[in-house]
């Protein structure tokens, strides 16, 4: 095999599935530095947005099962049988692919579920680089598929016959083969330069818990925002408690200059931290809690994107769902300019990935892409369950390519037609008045 991937530089380039929830044929989703996820409501955008969290379950070195259905504190599933296209008996596949810019390292490994035992076997596990299949493992009888070791048809990318050996996997991965210490060795190594490019993944689900931004002693040594956002304030509190306040400052900036003119500071006495919000109107400083809704949804997607920035939040691949919930639409733009200059800013360290159902949003990431604050190849849009034309075939995956204008090679029908499809509507039933009354 090649001598391992320089680590510090690793990242996530693509997901591969098949047979997994609603996609039946297999996928490759290619990951850019800013990856945008649309589609009407479910059709599995979220089943695909929180797949890498799932994933990274299944890397984990600690993993005592080969997936874990509450990874990164989401409920992907209830039962592991749910995770199969229409809960057949038939295998699924889940895999990754990781890269340093120069070598490439692919994994797919084949899952079933085991009835007697209510739990995910492994039936068969390769590992590709950028030439080819390195190594081919599959199940040699079907009582082994289950098991954290047992019988496996062992082939090499420089061989063509396989030999039987055993083979013991930890979560998704291939961990060791029996009596063969250089291969033992290798696919130690390459689960080690997955599980670094998966570790800790930077989710932020789509509804933010209001509790991120409340008053509080600070949790000092915070390094992650939690699912809903509820150790965001932590974050910031144990930044300043440690002397180095580049993150609060940013977000602070970020906030007056995005949320027209609305300042926010975090406010210090001792290790208590709270985040106040200026009122204009009454010229006072209140607590974000006292706020409406749309400033606590949004203080923890600031304290993620800034955080990247900053490097206060070091991951490989961060995720967010719905970043415009309970916002003014007039708002969306400046958070969808935040996104996009993190993703440029940090495209050689790390993927990030965004589930949105706003307009205004992806047409903010288009003109930023015609302004030249991010590269065209640095975005993809992913259509779930896209649809081209009325009537037409739906793909249960298409890539919208972008071109350095902003323009797009394809968009999905019923996806942000219906503001426009009502305003034709209302022209018609406002020219039939006018005809009635002309005949009056």
């Amino acid at each position: 095999m090649p001598p391992p991937l320089e680590q510090s530089a690793v990242i996530p380039t693509a997901l591969m599935f098949s047979r997994y929830r609603s996609f039946l044929e297999p996928v490759r989703v290619e990951l850019a530095p800013l990856t945008i996820i649309i589609g009407k409501n479910g059709s599995g955008k979220s089943v695909l947005t929180r797949l890498p969290l799932l994933i990274a379950s299944g890397l984990s070195p600690s993993a005592n099962a080969v997936l874990d259905l509450g990874a990164g504190g989401v409920n992907h599933a209830a039962r592991f049988e749910d995770l199969i296209h229409q809960r057949s008996a038939q295998p699924f596949t889940l895999g990754a692919e990781i890269s340093d810019g120069r070598r490439s390292l692919s994994f797919i490994t084949t899952m079933r579920y085991v009835v007697e035992r209510h739990a995910l076997g492994i039936e068969a596990f390769t590992l590709s680089d950028q030439d080819g299949l390195l190594v081919s493992i599959e199940a040699s009888r079907p009582e082994d598929i289950g098991n954290s070791e047992g019988l496996f048809a062992v082939r090499l990318r420089e061989t063509e016959a396989a030999s039987t050996k055993e083979v013991r996997f930890v979560g998704l991965f291939a961990e060791s083969v029996k009596d063969n210490v250089d291969l033992s060795y290798q696919l130690s190594e390459a689960r080690k330069e997955f599980a670094a490019a998966f570790d800790s993944p930077c989710y932020l689900g789509p509804f933010r818990s209001e509790h991120g931004s409340s008053a509080r002693v600070a949790h000092q040594g915070a390094r992650g925002l939690g699912p809903k956002g509820e150790h965001a304030i932590d974050l910031l509190g144990s930044d300043a408690l440690a002397g180095n306040e580049d993150l609060g400052r940013a977000v602070e900036e970020w906030f007056e200059q995005a949320m027209t003119g609305n300042r926010v500071k975090l406010d210090r006495i001792g290790s208590f931290v709270r985040m106040l919000v200026h009122d204009p109107i009454r010229n006072i400083d209140v607590d974000m809690s006292e706020t409406g809704a749309g400033f606590a949804q949004v203080f923890p997607i600031a304290v993620q994107a800034l955080g990247m920035q900053t490097g206060n939040i070091s991951t490989s691949i961060s995720i967010v769902e719905q970043p415009e919930l309970h916002l003014h639409p007039g708002s969306h733009g400046a958070l969808a300019d935040l996104i996009v200059s993190t993703a440029a800013r940090c495209d050689t360290r790390s993927r990030y990935l965004c589930e949105t159902h706003s307009e205004q949003f992806i047409t903010r990431v288009r003109l930023g892409i015609a302004q030249g604050k991010i590269a065209h190849t640095s975005v993809k849009i992913i259509s779930v369950g896209h649809q081209s034309e009325p009537n037409g075939v739906i793909e249960p995956i298409r890539a919208i390519e972008i071109d350095a204008e902003g323009n797009m090679d394809a968009w999905p029908i019923g996806v942000f037609d219906e503001a426009f499809d009502d305003l034709l509507q209302l022209q018609s039933v406002q020219q039939g008045e006018q005809a009635d009354e002309g005949r009056a």
